[in-house]
């Protein structure tokens, strides 16, 4: 009789902690939302818009591949057959466009300070002036709650940009790049993300075919 006890003891424990995962997933909202302490730290100053803005569709740069290929360091790219990076004297850098469903001030911030710093040092005493665009089309900053609560449920936390470089004169496009990060930590996906398009850029964009 103690052991018929114990297990269905036992047995009870584990239908509570079972209904108690499932109404803390259903009663709390898929991402954690900053604490009150954290407001003044602007890498946790993000808010995620309403259903309905989730369910649009993004608004993209880029909605046609098929000209693009796959690159070692990127994961799509176009380059303009004979335009070179070292053609450009001067690029022009517009805002981040954050077309995802988080608002994330720190994330446009980061994104917009990594191109300055590419393009800065991307100058030469070429004929061209480009201008460079950037949007961030999705993203994930926190893992949602019910997969912190259960273990088997594969979640991840992700970044994806895609850019796009013009001649600002003659508004014709000279580079198209796509690229993204999945990691454990967002703050390591986005610089591990720059650091990629910087690298791309460091190799002098070989001509495309």
């Amino acid at each position: 009789m103690g052991r018929q006890r114990d297990f269905l003891k036992d047995r009870f424990l584990k239908i509570v902690l079972a209904a108690l995962i499932v109404a803390c997933a259903g009663g709390c909202m898929f991402f954690r939302q900053p604490k009150p302490q954290d407001t003044a730290k602007s890498f946790n100053k993000y808010k995620q818009l309403d259903t309905s803005a989730m369910d649009e569709a993004p608004q993209l740069l880029i909605a046609d591949y098929r000209d693009m290929q796959e690159d070692d360091t990127v994961s799509w790219v176009w380059v303009k057959p004979g335009f070179e990076i070292g053609l450009c004297r001067s690029f022009e850098i517009a805002p981040v466009i954050n077309a995802s469903a988080f608002a994330y001030p720190w994330a446009e911030e980061k994104i917009a300070q990594g191109l300055k710093k590419i393009f800065t040092a991307a100058k030469s005493k070429g004929t061209l002036d480009a201008e460079v665009t950037c949007a961030i089309v999705d993203m994930r900053p926190r893992k949602k709650i019910i997969s912190r609560l259960l273990p088997f449920e594969e979640d991840f936390i992700y970044i994806e940009m895609q850019l796009v470089i013009i001649d600002r004169n003659s508004k014709e496009l000279l580079c198209k790049l796509v690229h993204g990060k999945r990691t454990e930590d967002f703050k390591t996906a986005v610089d591990d993300m720059m650091k990629d398009v910087g690298r791309y850029f460091e190799k002098g964009m070989p001509q495309k075919q």
